[in-house]
């Protein structure tokens, strides 16, 4: 295997490479898209190569040559990464229009409103899913119709009011420093709206907001603060900033495994047969869905030899199911790849993602896959800069997670913009709602409302400290 294992070593020196160049700050909505291509494009196949784990599921590689085909994923990864990297440099033109895609926010709201809002849409989310243990017969039901029955698709929409909520419980909890209840009770509006989106079979809002906690100290918190007069890389130099910094992905993927054994737990008693008896590795990747790479090697083994690529017409059916109901009436069942995927090779529903380097593959072949790489890394570039008041706006900071690893996670994939349209305008909504009532702060520094100290704010087009000239 040491052919497959320098092909990853090669694309983890690439990956580096297209870091440097690319992010201004290691939390910006750059970093965050980079650091999930990380872990599902070069985390998991480092493991396949050293051979800690098996492709998943094992039965459709029992006749595969494993080696070869990470060799030609790793190739495939490349080529991705150097498109995303070419289109966050070169398409600048189109940045300004591709804006539009975020949330901008021109100021920062009172600590006092922030808390009262998140009690609020927590009241709002609070009542929605009580709606709904009814109708299904309690917490277990609601599960069951979520993740086995697939029958609350009409409600879907609901499911960004526990996310916003949470937000707004985030951001709260940074702005209230010096009132000790107030931060408890944003905590517990946090930990309520992620048990109520648990309970719609989901886990992002609970996991997106222990991120947003724990890596949001390293910004808003005394450690932050500490390190707010660095610039660039120099943040990582704190050795408190950095443990903490490394902390936050592994506290992410341990509450992810919990939050899926509790779900089989809830819906078969046990561990789903997918991870049960595995090994811990195999566990761990299944129940945190990092198996996508494994799925991209599907595509690579078998398109165009067995099957045809499908010309664009996933993201012209994504676009389709994008558009409400209301607005275009009754439609067809938007089935993603991921699920044709599955069908393909095995009668399951829930999907084999491929990454958004797999969607683009799919549909277009090899030059899909640069393509995708450009147009990922334009989206990027224009939320990296549309984003850059993270620093001091734990809100925008909570806004750039979601996008980052809900809405783009990697990059577009067909799927982006129907949950951009589900979860992303509501998320405008909000933002465009909130500039009616604070006063645009000042680039040049911190406002008197920002939680946060003095840092760098990126002006549009302008190079990050840490990018360099190509």
């Amino acid at each position: 295997m040491l052919v497959p294992l320098l092909a990853v070593v090669a694309s983890i020196v690439v990956w580096v490479r297209v870091y440097h160049r690319l992010v201004h700050h290691p939390l910006d909505l750059m970093a965050l898209t980079l650091y999930y291509l990380a872990l599902q494009l070069l985390w998991r196949p480092l493991v396949l190569a050293i051979g800690l784990d098996t492709p998943f599921p094992t039965q459709l590689f029992a006749a595969r040559e494993t080696g070869t085909l990470i060799v030609l994923g790793q190739g495939v990864v490349v080529l991705f990464l150097l498109g995303l990297w070419a289109g966050a440099r070169w398409l600048s033109p189109l940045v300004g229009p591709a804006r539009l895609l975020y949330p901008m926010s021109r100021g920062s709201l009172p600590p006092r409103t922030l808390l009262l809002l998140a009690v609020a849409l927590t009241a709002a989310a609070f009542a929605a899913t009580v709606l709904l243990w009814i109708r299904y017969g309690g917490p277990a039901g609601l599960i069951q119709a979520a993740k086995v029955d697939r029958d609350i698709a009409e409600s879907r929409a609901l499911r960004s009011i526990p996310m916003l909520a949470a937000l707004f419980g985030v951001a709260a909890f940074f702005s209230v420093r010096r009132a000790p209840l107030s931060r408890l009770v944003a905590l517990g509006l946090v930990a309520l709206n992620g048990y109520l989106s648990w309970t719609w079979g989901a886990r992002d809002v609970p996991v997106i907001s222990v991120i947003a906690l724990v890596a949001g100290s390293l910004v808003f918190g005394a450690v932050g603060r500490r390190a707010a007069v660095r610039t660039g890389w120099d943040w990582l130099r704190d050795p408190r900033w950095r443990r903490r910094f490394l902390l936050v992905p592994v506290l992410a993927l341990l509450l992810a495994f919990s939050l899926r054994t509790a779900r089989d737990t809830v819906l078969w008693g046990d561990l789903a047969p997918t991870i049960e008896g595995q090994s811990t590795v195999r566990m761990m990747a299944v129940a945190t869905n990092n198996t996508f790479y494994d799925s991209l090697l599907l595509l690579l083994d078998d398109w165009p030899e067995e099957f045809d690529f499908r010309d664009g017409q996933d993201f012209v059916d994504g676009t389709v199911a994008a558009v409400p109901s209301a607005i275009a009436g009754e439609q067809e069942p938007f089935v993603s790849p991921a699920v044709q995927l599955a069908q393909t090779y095995i009668d399951r529903n829930n999907g084999f993602p491929a990454t958004a380097a797999g969607d683009w593959y799919v549909n277009f072949g090899v030059l899909g896959v640069l393509l995708g790489g450009l147009v990922s890394g334009l989206i990027a570039r224009a939320g990296q800069l549309a984003l850059r008041r993270f620093l001091r706006d734990p809100l925008v900071w909570g806004f750039s997670l979601v996008f980052a690893v809900r809405i783009f996670p990697g990059g577009l994939w067909v799927t982006s913009l129907p949950k951009w349209v589900g979860i992303g305008l509501p998320i405008i909504a909000v933002a465009l709602l909130v500039n009616l009532f604070v006063r645009r702060d000042s680039d040049a520094g911190t406002s008197p409302e920002s939680p946060g100290s003095p840092a760098p704010v990126l002006p549009d087009g302008a190079p990050g400290p840490t990018a360099s000239a190509s």
